[in-house]
C-alpha cells in the first residue's frame, strides 16, 4: 500500500509540472510571443524608455503648435485714401471738388500732410483733363509741417500768397481750408515762411487762425 501511494504521488507531481509547462508554453505563443526577457527589459533602469518618449512627444506637440501660429493668415491692411480739393468751372460758376488719391504705405506721416503734399503738387494730367485745375502756384513747397496732440503746423513757402489776385489768394485758401479740414479734426494753423499767416497777399487777405470755413470772413 506504501509503494502504491507513493507512485501516485509522483505521479501527481509530474502532472502539475507537466501542466505547469504547457501553461508557460501557451502563454509564450499567445500573450508573450514577442518578449524576450534578455533584450526588453532595459535591466539598469526599466522606466527610462517610456520617459523619454513622453519627453519627446511633448516636444514634438509643441513644435507642432509653434508651426501651426506662424503659417497664420496675416491680416491685410485697410487701403487709406486722402481728398484734395481743387477748383473747376461747372455751368459757368468755379466750384470746388474733391479728388481722392490712395496714400502709400510707405508714407509714415498723417493723412493730413500726405493730403497737403498732394495740394501742392496740384492735378494730375488725367484730373487736369476733366477740366480740374489749381490756384495754388504750383513753386509753393511745404517747407516743414509739425504735428502735436492739440494742433498742426503747415508752413508754407511765400509763393502761395503771389500772383493771380485777390480772387485767386481766396480760392486757394479754401483750397488749402478744404483739405486740411476734411482730413484732420486737428485745428491746422497756416505758416509762411515760419510765421503764423495772419495777412497774405498783395490786397492783405485778413485770416482767422486756425483754419475754418469762416477764416476769410469779414
Amino acid at each position: 500500500m506504501g509503494r502504491k501511494k507513493k507512485q501516485k504521488t509522483e505521479m501527481d507531481f509530474i502532472g502539475v509540472v507537466v501542466l505547469v509547462i504547457l501553461l508557460l508554453v501557451y502563454l509564450k505563443m499567445t500573450i508573450l510571443k514577442d518578449f524576450n526577457p534578455f533584450t526588453d527589459i532595459n535591466w539598469e533602469n526599466p522606466f527610462k524608455k517610456e520617459k523619454i518618449e513622453v519627453a519627446e512627444r511633448s516636444v514634438a506637440e509643441d513644435l507642432s503648435a509653434t508651426k501651426d501660429n506662424q503659417v497664420a493668415t496675416p491680416i491685410k491692411e485697410e487701403e487709406v485714401f486722402v481728398d484734395i480739393f481743387f477748383t473747376k468751372i461747372s455751368n459757368g460758376k468755379d466750384i470746388y471738388v474733391a479728388v481722392s488719391r490712395k496714400k502709400p504705405k510707405t508714407f509714415k506721416g498723417s493723412d493730413v500732410e500726405y493730403a497737403i503734399k498732394l495740394l501742392m503738387s496740384g492735378p494730375t494730367k488725367y484730373e487736369k483733363n476733366s477740366g480740374v485745375c489749381s490756384e495754388i502756384p504750383s513753386t509753393t513747397k511745404l517747407l516743414w509741417y509739425k504735428e502735436s496732440p492739440s494742433k498742426i503746423i503747415v508752413n508754407l513757402s511765400d509763393d502761395f500768397e503771389f500772383g493771380g489776385g485777390g480772387d485767386s489768394i481766396y480760392k486757394r485758401m479754401y483750397q488749402l481750408i478744404k483739405t486740411a479740414n476734411h482730413n484732420t479734426r486737428k485745428p491746422v494753423y497756416l505758416y509762411i515762411n515760419g510765421k503764423q499767416a495772419n495777412v497774405i497777399g498783395g490786397e492783405g487777405l485778413m485770416i482767422k487762425q486756425p483754419l475754418r470755413n469762416n477764416s476769410l470772413e469779414e
